[in-house]
């Protein structure tokens, strides 16, 4: 006898639809923004300890002169910078309050001034990136973060009106123009792919944030002391740039655009998806899920495409001039208990 109570079917056509309630949502947010809250847990954590120890004190430019030449950059870029900045709140500000909730923008400013912390993480093995002293800085606080293991950490200047401003305006701008290009490409043409339309974005960040590190080093504002001598332009000396390094800091910027460019049928970024299935979460709890879930991802892409591999190419540096005392901070070198890299380091007694 047929079953008619046989909840398996409907009408005798097939299977019956689950309730909406059964449905299972796929939640990126909740995991981005999972990610976002233990980065700022941690880079609060690091300043805190930081400040609190005592450690955030400026570092000493050291008994060498410096040049001309390069206290005109310090100052052009010291006052450019903040500038700058200002410029890109004003300009997130004023599109929120356009858009009536927390644009895309300003969680990306948010966020990536959030990440500033990570920026000396370079040197966890030992100096790989020198900043000038003469730079207005207090110090860093890599001595302050679990598991370091680079000596001296802190001795490295960390500059707060150029670097630290940088973190601000730095990966809106760049982001900005990877999406511009990215939609030209795509407009050009529109059977592209996601990987090459990124490609497209990345060149364009590429063939100006390379310049600008040629421009850094030539003015003396920092320096590359460990560095692959085969991957390395003018390797040996000073002024010498790692070339992986613009390239993979020019895939960190680009992540901004796509982040703005890549959304989903909502119209959404793809790391705040699902938001809208969250019945508990308001107009200011979402606000504060993207600006988590932006967070976090910008954290994983700077440290798992720049920190990590660079890290990691330090410790097959070549041999260098020695650097300036400005420069090298008293982190290594002459006057100091150890030697900037000089040779691979797996090779040294």
């Amino acid at each position: 006898m047929t079953d008619l109570k046989n909840t398996d079917r409907v009408d005798g056509v097939g299977p019956a639809s689950p309730a909406p309630s059964d449905i299972k949502t796929l939640r990126p947010v909740l995991f981005w923004s999972g990610v976002g809250a233990v980065c700022v847990a941690f880079a609060t954590y690091v300043y805190l300890a930081w400040i609190l120890s005592g450690n955030a004190t400026p570092v000493d430019p050291g008994p060498d002169p410096i040049p001309g030449v390069t206290r005109l950059a310090l100052t052009a870029f010291q006052v450019a910078c903040p500038i700058l900045a200002v410029v890109a709140i004003a300009y997130v500000i004023r599109k929120s309050l356009r858009e009536r909730q927390l644009c895309v923008e300003a969680a990306i400013v948010i966020g990536s001034a959030i990440a500033w912390w990570h920026d000396p993480l370079i040197n966890w093995f030992q100096p790989a990136l020198f900043y000038n002293a003469g730079l207005v800085n207090f110090g860093n606080w890599t001595e302050n973060s679990p598991g370091w293991l680079s000596p001296d950490g802190r001795r490295m200047a960390e500059p707060v009106l150029m670097i630290g401003m940088i973190y601000i305006w730095m990966p809106l701008a760049m982001g900005s123009l990877a999406r511009w290009a990215m939609g030209g490409a795509r407009r050009r043409w529109s059977t592209l792919g996601p990987v090459r339309t990124f490609c497209c974005g990345w060149l364009a960040v590429f063939v100006i944030e390379f310049p600008l590190e040629i421009v850094a080093l030539r003015t003396g504002l920092l320096g590359y002391p460990a560095s692959i001598p085969g991957l390395t332009l003018w390797a040996g000396q000073t002024v010498q740039v790692p070339v992986y390094g613009p390239v993979l800091w020019s895939l960190v910027l680009s992540s901004s655009g796509a982040l703005m460019f890549f959304r989903n049928k909502l119209g959404q970024i793809r790391v705040e998806a699902g938001v809208e299935s969250l019945r508990w979460a308001g107009t200011k709890t979402t606000a504060v899920l993207r600006v988590l879930a932006v967070t976090g991802f910008l954290h994983v892409v700077a440290i798992g495409v720049y920190d990590i591999p660079v890290n990691l190419a330090g410790l097959y540096a070549g041999p260098t001039q020695t650097y300036p005392s400005y420069l090298r901070t008293q982190l290594c070198g002459p006057d100091t208990p150890r030697p900037c890299p000089n040779g691979t380091r797996f090779d040294d007694p």
